[in-house]
């Protein structure tokens, strides 16, 4: 069966609200990684439940925690059918230089919002709540 590497940040991750829709397409949980330092992470404003917003723009900023899922081929489009705008899925760039298919947001999406990038990841940013 093949299958296609997405790389969730937020709500999609282990023990998180959105788990649920990876594990009823017979998503994998493959392994914990982390973007290149070429990112910036904001919560995505008017969202339930709250999930992060990733935007690549080029600066210094930081690396940010992810996790790498597998998730059969035919199984995709009923996946992306999911994601809520202003969400969607693009190509992340990981540490180490692998690419992999993985959420990002619209830059539009994120005006205003709050920067989170200095947390590292969306865990370490819940747990400051």
């Amino acid at each position: 069966m093949k299958k296609i590497e997405i790389a969730v940040c937020g709500a999609h991750m282990r023990g998180l609200p959105l788990n649920h829709q990876l594990l009823a397409l017979g998503g994998e949980f493959l392994r914990e990684a982390k973007t290149l330092a070429t990112y910036r992470l904001y919560v995505v404003p008017h969202k339930e439940p709250a999930r992060p917003g990733l935007v690549r723009d080029g600066s210094s900023k930081g690396e940010i925690e992810l996790e790498v899922w597998a998730l059969p081929i035919e199984n995709f489009g009923a996946f992306m059918t999911q994601i809520a705008s202003p969400l969607c899925l693009g190509t992340l760039w990981l540490e180490g230089g692998e690419r992999v298919c993985g959420f990002l947001c619209e830059s539009e999406g994120v005006k205003g919002a709050q920067e989170i990038t200095s947390f590292g990841g969306w865990r370490h940013y819940l747990a400051s709540l």
